[in-house]
């Protein structure tokens, strides 16, 4: 096989995007509301937001959307970058 000389390969660097319950603990953090105070403003239950935190069950994009957007008022896109930014931030 014949190849020409080829330019060095460009290395891109992606970010990863989080989890939904990484993104909801976060908004919620950084909004100081409880769990308890989260969930009754959805209307689910304190333990099925606690699952969605501690990743023992992945929540509908819809539901994370919903909960950033419409309990927490900050925009999901925002949170998402500073989450990928925060360089305190665990997991």
């Amino acid at each position: 096989m014949n190849q020409s000389p080829s330019k060095p390969a460009r290395i891109f660097t992606t970010k990863r995007t989080p989890r939904g319950g990484e993104i909801l603990r976060f908004a919620r953090q950084m909004r100081g509301y409880t769990q308890a105070e989260s969930a009754a403003s959805y209307g689910i239950e304190e333990r099925t937001l606690r699952r969605w935190e501690n990743r023992e069950f992945d929540p509908k994009w819809n539901d994370v959307i919903s909960l950033v957007e419409d309990v927490y008022l900050l925009d999901i896109l925002e949170v998402i970058g500073k989450i990928n930014h925060d360089d305190t931030h665990n997991n």
